[in-house]
């Protein structure tokens, strides 16, 4: 593996070269992604083959950002030249006993220049290179393919296997299911439909290619991540037909698969690839980080965080998003928009990396959907009312607007949100959703009702809510503290607050939260703190990260000297190389591997597995209370450096969801998450500035 360090004029560019491209499984354990501003994408294993049901060459966002569907799987590239016969795909059959064609035997190396893939194969004496991209701001994918060296013709087939279906779920071929396809007028055009009714879609050819018309299904893709998953692991695939160009020396082609008109791919070709480079320099000298041990993470972080933030799109206009509609996917490639992730890692995502009209954006756009003084805590991609079931995406929203001004000195989106947030601790105060109610006894927020999960240890299998928290949960408490604080502070920093007395109450309400706060939760015996108070007043001495995030978020709740005592459990017991776990290996409910179906994944996604996004409290909460600053940084940055080698491993430039409790600590879970890469940015900018 070869990485270039990025200056002012160039992406950072990491290679892989034919040790590791000659390798099945490295291959099939790597996975590539490109996105396109709007929740579509295109994804597959770095040699190609497809290994969830979630990869594709064109998954559609097609009620933008979300009814993701996938329409374009692959192309299976057939290359005659020299009088040879070349294969370059690699496909699973038949539950992995059979992988046909084995392309990877000619792939000499794969590279990302930003977040762009380029494969080049070689053939003989020949050299053809491939490269993937997205159109931001359009269901658009491009592939192009440059007969880069080679004396003689080179005679290119494209397999064209389609499909139409939610991206969730998987297809099984039918001898009646004949894909519908028309030639549009003289250009190099076909129109691909599943059936009458379904969103058509269009493949293009720049500058030319033929079509031949075939019809078949090709069966039983065997996506080797969804059996690991539990989940069904066969699929079939439409051909409707097979595309041919035949190539020069120094030729190429650009296929084009898209959910536009014609006229308006056309119109969005010429300097696509130069137009998205572009896009992404400006995106990373947007970004202030600096910081000399940390550049390269830095910049691939940055263009990491970049393919989380979506809008609508605006129709005709590459790149263009709607008025200011913005939101953040929490994960590729199976989340939507979480109000809970969106405001975790909105500061990592956003404010560090120097897109604070993107952040207000966001920010605007999540205030248009609260309900009884709540966030959202999800967006279903098939319906169209949002859940609220959660209590604490809401009291992030408060940490996400502060942060906001304070890195951007905006007072204009606090004046214009400030009605809101007053609606929102007024409901908090009276009762809302799920027992959601302050106690008037101690201040304290509790929430909670059986068989409802609210806190972000939300897994739930059928009516069991594996880690339930009902009561007052620590995290929650200093959540609701730190946003009675922000609102004592934006009552006093403005001339638009109309009642004079909002200050004084909100400041009366955060002094009742934190005179009864480490009486309550501080846990003499362990030397930590509880996690809950339950409904019944019970306290919960189960070691958990969760007084990591209540340490970070509202410090001034915490005696110095216990703080330290907690941290330095949690440094014992919880922290790993890639994140802190959920749950003490000494518990008897602790779970060291996450794998199988769903229910035994999800009776360990809290119970034990390791979520770097929990790193980012941790060091807010080690900078503040650590009395030695030197050491201090010297342990941090020493946590960044798995990361670095991770970059390399499973989703390329990006950081995974989860990764298993146990030694080797491998990644899990989704590929991509956002708040796994918000949060790694956020401890870079903490050690750049100090």
């Amino acid at each position: 593996m070869h990485i270039v360090r990025p200056d002012d004029n160039i992406l950072p560019r990491v290679s892989f070269g034919p040790e590791l491209c000659h390798d099945l499984q490295a291959g099939l354990e790597r996975e590539w992604l490109v996105t396109n501003g709007i929740g579509g994408y295109a994804a597959a294993g770095l040699n190609g083959a497809h290994t969830r049901r979630y990869h594709g060459l064109l998954v559609a966002a097609l009620t933008p950002p979300l009814n993701r569907t996938l329409l374009l799987g692959k192309f299976e590239e057939r290359v005659n030249v020299s009088g040879q016969r070349y294969e370059l795909q690699v496909n699973q059959f038949h539950h992995a006993h059979d992988v046909s064609p084995k392309g990877f035997n000619y792939l000499q190396s794969f590279e990302l220049e930003g977040s762009i893939p380029t494969w080049r194969y070689s053939l003989g004496e020949a050299i053809l290179r491939k490269t993937v991209w997205l159109e931001h701001g359009s269901n658009t994918t491009y592939v192009k393919y440059v007969y880069e060296q080679g004396h003689a013709s080179l005679d290119l087939e494209l397999v064209v296997l389609a499909n139409y279906r939610d991206y969730h779920s998987q297809t099984k071929g039918a001898d009646d299911w004949e894909f519908l396809l028309e030639t549009e007028q003289a250009r190099h055009c076909w129109r691909i439909r599943a059936w009458p009714e379904a969103t058509a879609w269009r493949l293009l050819a720049f500058p030319n290619a033929t079509f031949e018309s075939i019809g078949v299904w090709y069966k039983d893709f065997f996506w080797l991540q969804e059996q690991r998953r539990g989940l069904a692991d066969l699929e079939d695939m439409y051909n409707p037909g097979n595309l041919h160009i035949t190539l020069q020396p120094g030729q190429e082609v650009t296929i084009v698969a898209t959910t536009e008109a014609a006229e308006v791919a056309e119109r969005f070709y010429p300097g696509a690839l130069e137009r998205e480079l572009e896009r992404q320099r400006i995106v990373l000298t947007t970004s202030s980080l600096e910081d000399a041990s940390t550049t390269e993470m830095a910049q691939r972080l940055t263009l990491a965080a970049d393919q989380f933030i979506v809008g609508r799109p605006q129709p005709d206009i590459p790149g263009q998003l709607i008025g200011d509609y913005r939101t953040v996917l929490a994960g590729y490639h199976w989340f939507g928009d979480w109000g809970r992730d969106t405001m975790i890692a909105l500061p990592g995502l956003c404010l560090v990396t120097g897109r604070h009209r993107d952040a207000a954006n966001i920010l605007r756009s999540f205030a248009r959907t609260i309900s009884q003084g709540m966030l959202p805590n999800r967006f279903p991609d098939a319906a169209t009312t949002p859940e609220y079931n959660t209590v604490d995406a809401t009291l992030w929203y408060f940490d996400a607007i502060s942060r906001y001004q304070t890195a951007s000195g905006d007072l204009e989106l606090v004046k214009e949100l400030f009605p809101t947030l007053v609606g929102i601790i007024e409901w908090h105060l009276k009762g809302t959703r799920y027992g959601i109610k302050v106690d008037p006894q101690d201040g304290l927020l509790m929430a909670g009702e059986p068989g409802v999960q609210l806190t972000w240890m939300d897994a739930k299998i059928g009516d069991w809510v594996v880690t339930p928290r009902q009561g007052k949960a620590i995290e929650i408490n200093a959540l609701w503290y730190n946003a009675l604080k922000i609102m004592q502070n934006f009552a006093a920093q403005g001339d638009f607050v109309q009642d004079p007395t909002l200050e004084a109450e909100y400041a009366r309400l955060a002094a009742q939260v934190k005179a009864n706060f480490e009486r309550v939760f501080w846990y003499a015996a362990g030397g930590y703190y509880l996690d809950v108070i339950d409904q019944n007043g019970q306290p919960d001495a189960t070691l958990r990260p969760n007084q990591a995030i209540a340490l970070a978020v509202a410090p001034a709740l915490f005696t110095p000297a216990r703080a330290c005592s907690a941290l330095d459990i949690i440094k014992q017991k919880l922290l790993t190389p890639f994140g802190l776990r959920t749950l003490s290996p000494a518990d008897p409910n602790y779970i060291g591997h996450y794998g199988g179906d769903q229910r035994v994944r999800d009776s360990a996604y809290h119970q034990g597995t390791i979520w770097p996004w929990l790193l980012g409290p941790y060091v807010r909460a080690l900078l503040h209370f650590s009395p030695d600053r030197p050491a201090t940084l010297t342990h941090v940055r020493a946590l960044l450096k798995p990361f670095a080698q991770h970059l390399n491993e499973a989703g390329l430039n990006t950081v995974s969801e989860i990764f298993e409790a146990d030694s080797p600590y491998s990644p899990v879970g989704c590929v991509a998450q956002a708040w796994s890469v918000a949060a790694l940015l956020d401890i870079i900018e903490a050690i750049t500035i100090l």
